[in-house]
């Protein structure tokens, strides 16, 4: 259904075509987002998301703990590639965004504000799903002054809910 539902897409797109408007709303819903990279040598680097906003051009920007995340800086700041996997746990609904390049930006006070919102809602879909309350929390816990921010363009669009059409373009 994700495939067809792209593909047929007449409306308003960002990014060049890469998402349609609700899909950039998955995005920023409080979902799980796993990012990955790669170091100097091309070992696989990941990091982990606590929330995501996409402007109106379809620019993505990531919200994450800066001490967590030093090796996907990294690799983000010497130009490396980047994959953004988007999760619902509910429902495991998957989606990822590729680029060929990010760059890494300091947050603003309202990136803040959106990583608080949104892993609050990832928290409550944890919760929602089993797990407990107290890890739900702690999963997700930050300070502001320990955000960074990984922007890029989406070039590609895949389709990652497991079945057989994981890892199927979403194209336009």
């Amino acid at each position: 259904m994700e495939i067809a539902a792209r593909r047929s897409w007449a409306g308003r797109t960002l990014a060049g075509g890469v998402l349609t408007p609700e899909l950039a709303e998955f995005c920023q819903s409080g979902v799980s987002i796993c990012l990955g990279s790669r170091a100097r040598l091309g070992a696989p680097v990941v990091g982990y998301g606590l929330g995501c906003r996409i402007d109106s051009a379809g620019r993505v920007r990531i919200l994450l703990r800066r001490p967590a995340s030093g090796p996907i800086l990294q690799a983000v700041a010497r130009g490396a590639a980047i994959a953004a996997t988007f999760t619902r746990p509910f429902n495991h609904r998957a989606m990822q965004l590729k680029a060929s390049r990010a760059t890494v930006a300091e947050p603003t006070e309202t990136d803040a504000l959106v990583a608080e919102d949104q892993a609050a809602a990832f928290a409550s879909e944890l919760v929602g799903v089993g797990y407990d309350t107290a890890f739900a929390a702690s999963y997700v816990a930050f300070e502001a002054a320990e955000l960074a921010a990984i922007d890029f363009t989406p070039e590609q669009a895949f389709v990652q809910t497991p079945g057989p059409r994981a890892g199927s373009a979403l194209g336009g």
